[in-house]
């Protein structure tokens, strides 16, 4: 009873958040999110796609000298696959100086790698 009590915020929260509880999983009622689930959800993630401001290639690991694995556009939206970023390679991109934050993103059946100043 006790485990049940604690965890009412957060299906609470995910409700508020737009998600539907559906078969011990979650989905997005707006498809754009991709697949949080709802602890995700509560702990403030990012639910919106990701926009670029400026074209970006996708890369295989998060560095600018990684494989490409293909190109975000500008203005284009991507979902992210991750809550939250990796701190990793730095990078001077996109406005940003020595920066190390990454996003883990997918983008036409692309999953990969962006710098995260590059996206919003």
């Amino acid at each position: 009873m006790l485990k049940t009590m604690k965890l009412a915020p957060v299906i609470a929260g995910a409700a508020a958040a737009g998600l539907i509880l559906a078969g011990g999983g979650t989905t997005s009622a707006a498809g754009a999110a991709g697949s949080l689930t709802a602890m995700q959800a509560a702990a403030g993630c990012v639910i919106d796609p990701a926009k670029a401001h400026e074209n970006v290639k996708i890369r295989k690991s998060p560095t600018v000298n990684s494989t490409a694995l293909g190109l975000l556009p500008k203005g284009a939206k991507a979902r992210y696959v991750t809550c939250g970023v990796k701190l990793a390679a730095a990078y001077s991109l996109c406005g940003w100086k020595d920066d190390n934050r990454w996003s883990y993103i997918t983008y036409r059946g692309i999953k990969g790698y962006v710098p995260l100043a590059c996206v919003v």
